[in-house]
């Protein structure tokens, strides 16, 4: 007969043995090869964001700008390149060239650049970011000078929000020479909170920002807003993600069962970069590293921290 000793480290060792299977099958998880989407061409799939966005609080007359962007933008390409509803495609794949997409926008708009994810975003969330009325983040040679082109133009898209709020939330941030992402997360939080940059708390919609690392020169290392889109959580718990892919480039509601596949979608975009010295992409669910986060295991990322 064993022991209370015997029995209660038995157990101890029992439990500590599935944590670590649990951690391990986490890690091993395979990564995403398929993802559904569409591109809002069809009326089922529009009346399905159109109330997921009004369930999650987002003002008619945002919503009503966000879908005659998207009418303006899928009128003047050809159909073809567009999905027909909800469709499955490899993660990577899309039914048209962008070059010639781009093409086909410039002969019809002229040298206006058109929307972006960062002005798409902004136009859906912007009520659910609150700026500090004396933030002064001026333009100048920052990633945001197409989109200030755009909203010179058409300053309407960001849907009531304004530059001054746009620039405090989008501006390029001075970073330490690190590839630690816990140190990048960390800049990204105290540049937002000196910006007065803060978040209304809304489970229903979240604003998920893909954070680049770059070095111009030997002594300048930024961190910037590469890619952002809005996360709504529909009343099931499924995830549905709203982005602009680029200028001349789709809107996309996208479908996922959980945060990592978001998190592999983005990542397989997004971190494709091999032996350099600068940190790995990471996504920010509002001011906070997004659970679920993981880089692509095929990119050869950076140290972690």
């Amino acid at each position: 007969m064993r022991s209370r000793w015997e029995i209660t480290f038995i157990i101890c060792v029992v439990l500590i043995a599935a944590v670590l299977a649990g951690c391990g099958a986490a890690e091993q998880r395979p990564a995403l090869e398929k993802i559904e989407y569409t591109n809002l061409n069809d009326s089922g799939s529009r009346e399905l964001l159109q109330e997921l966005l009004s369930d999650a609080g987002v003002s008619d007359g945002r919503i009503q700008g966000f879908f005659r962007r998207v009418d303006h933008f899928n009128d003047i390409v050809k159909q073809e390149w567009l999905t027909d509803g909800f469709e499955e495609a490899e993660l990577l794949y899309t039914k048209y060239d962008p070059y010639t997409m781009q093409d086909e926008w410039t002969a019809k708009n002229g040298t206006f650049p058109g929307y972006n994810c960062r002005i798409t975003a902004m136009s859906l969330f912007g009520d659910f970011i609150s700026v500090s009325a004396d933030s002064q983040i001026n333009s100048g040679e920052d990633v945001l000078f197409v989109d200030e082109e755009t909203l010179k133009t058409d300053p309407s898209a960001l849907g009531g929000s304004s530059l001054a709020d746009f620039r405090a939330l989008y501006s390029s941030m001075k970073a330490k020479n690190t590839t630690e992402i816990p140190r990048h997360v960390q800049t990204v939080q105290e540049e937002w909170a000196s910006r007065g940059v803060t978040f209304q708390e809304n489970e229903r919609i979240r604003l998920i920002t893909v954070f680049f690392h770059d070095k111009p020169t030997e002594e300048e290392s930024l961190l910037f807003v590469g890619h952002v889109g809005v996360l709504l959580t529909a009343e099931d718990g499924t995830l549905y993600f709203v982005e602009k892919v680029a200028f001349q480039e789709p809107y996309r509601l996208l479908r996922f069962a959980n945060r990592t596949a978001l998190s592999d979608y983005l990542m397989g975009k997004y971190d494709t970069s091999w032996g350099q010295d600068t940190a790995t992409p990471f996504i920010m669910e509002n001011d906070k590293l997004m659970d679920g986060w993981r880089p692509n295991p095929d990119s050869g990322s950076s140290t972690l921290g």
